[in-house]
């Protein structure tokens, strides 16, 4: 319960949730080459690098003040 009141597991999770989202969206749907395509890859890329960062950034602080 104490994970989920830290701000940053909270928005990591998000982050990696729709990151992963647009990126199975982009392996999965319409093989068209439009911009909007490539700019689902990218941002769902982007948006699970840095959900995954901000998790990590969760588990160190919980760390340190262990």
């Amino acid at each position: 319960m104490k994970k989920l009141l830290d701000l940053r597991f909270v928005i990591g999770g998000f982050f990696t949730l729709v990151g992963i989202f647009l990126s199975v969206y982009y392996i999965l749907g319409p093989k068209d080459t439009t911009v909007n395509t490539q700019v689902n890859i990218w941002c769902g890329l982007l948006f699970l690098l840095f959900g995954i960062g901000m998790v990590i950034l969760s588990y160190v602080s919980k760390i340190n003040e262990e």
